[in-house]
């Protein structure tokens, strides 16, 4: 295996288990502090700022090729993230801890991106994001199959611990792969174009309606990891471990799913597979309507589980199809502009975005009964991924 696809599942593969440790469960975390879903945009907020911030540094020593500091402050940030989750401090939680996630978010996903982009060519995005789905299950599930043990059982120091000797032993890893393989030339991560400035960045247009996307792209990406993760924590009665469970789950029958579709995603028609992700990634936030209008109600677990695994299934198949496409449309472009730009403007909306809910959920008396009009608002805004690639066949 070539040292950068070694280096990216080996980053991917620990960084998914420590997500599924502990930050997964950040939403969860938050509400059990007694924080309100008002309260809880604001810190998706404050995530965004603290990507944002870290993003301008990040590119700076991707650009310098302090690749070494960068693998370590990824690891480093996600360890102060658990700590700072642990901790029952709520104020600096929703402020200082907001940041830090950010911080912790940026360097793993934007290192992701960039290794991801690498290692993949035109005609095989679709099976490398299969494969890069498939791992990402294993250890991310892992990591929740332990994380919602521990903290069931509100083993706090023990998940730290954890947290702590996993991200040490991750990055000791991932240096010795890179020092071992030292003579093979790494060409994307030493060939890195110079930072961007500010003016690049709001420079930026292509023929694929790139921009529009990204604006979009950020919003459902925090709807899904805060607010539906919540949502189904209700569904359970506030049941952490039975949340856990639920999550495996799901993941294994997506893993054997996946395991049989990646090959294919690349030899059918691009168009034709995307058109029916994003339909079917509509429907699922209809279908996630329907669900949230159960919180506080008996509902038959074989609709309540049958609903999850249609949602999850269609969310992570219209995953793989926009991916593909994504990875595809930069590849054509300057790749790490493109990329980045993906965050800037994912991530300043985010700001925008969530200031709105927060606002209009701290006017609710029971914002919990108003989840179910945030899901369906999102229906005509997941149409949006149409105009995706659509003046340029990608």
């Amino acid at each position: 295996m070539p040292v950068l696809t070694r280096t990216f599942y080996l980053f991917t593969g620990f960084h998914s288990f420590l997500l599924g440790l502990l930050p997964l469960f950040i939403p969860i975390i938050l509400w059990d502090k007694g924080l309100t879903l008002s309260e809880i945009s604001y810190f998706i907020a404050f995530t965004s700022v603290g990507f944002l911030i870290a993003l301008y540094y990040w590119d700076r020593l991707r650009a310098a090729q302090y690749w070494a500091k960068i693998i370590s402050l990824s690891f480093i940030f996600q360890s102060l993230l658990v700590t700072l989750l642990v901790w029952d401090q709520q104020i600096i939680l929703v402020t200082v801890g907001a940041l830090i996630n950010g911080a912790a978010g940026c360097f793993y996903w934007s290192t992701q991106r960039l290794l991801f982009q690498e290692i993949t060519e035109n005609n095989n995005t679709g099976n490398t994001f299969g494969n890069f789905q498939i791992l990402v299950v294993v250890a991310l599930k892992v990591g929740v199959l332990v994380g919602s043990y521990l903290l069931g059982m509100e083993y706090f120091s023990a998940l730290l611990i954890l947290s702590c000797l996993f991200s040490l032993f991750g990055f000791i890893s991932i240096q010795k792969n890179l020092n071992t393989h030292l003579p093979q030339k790494l060409t994307y991560l030493s060939t890195q174009v110079p930072a961007f400035n500010l003016l690049q960045i709001l420079q930026f247009k292509d023929n694929h309606k790139s921009k529009l996307i990204f604006i979009v792209d950020g919003l459902f990406l925090f709807l899904e990891s805060y607010f539906w993760v919540l949502t189904i924590y209700l569904l359970t009665q506030e049941n952490i471990m039975q949340l856990g469970l639920i999550i495996i789950l799901l993941s294994v029958f997506l893993a054997l799913i996946f395991f049989f579709i990646k090959k294919y995603i690349d030899r059918i028609n691009n168009q034709i597979i995307y058109q029916i992700a994003v339909v079917g990634y509509a429907f699922s936030w209809f279908f996630r309507g329907e669900l949230s209008q159960a919180i506080n109600q008996n509902i038959n677990d074989l609709i309540l589980y049958s609903g999850l695994l249609l949602i999850a299934f269609l969310s992570n198949f219209f995953r793989l199809a926009f991916n593909k496409r994504f990875y595809d449309i930069a590849r054509q472009d300057q790749a790490t502009r493109y990329i980045l730009c993906k965050s800037y403007y994912s991530q300043f909306m985010l700001i925008i975005f969530f200031s709105i809910i927060a606002f209009f959920f701290a006017g609710l008396a029971q914002p919990l009964s108003q989840l179910h009009i945030l899901y369906w608002l999102c229906i005509p805004i997941a149409l949006l991924y149409f105009f995706y690639g659509k003046n340029k066949r990608v």
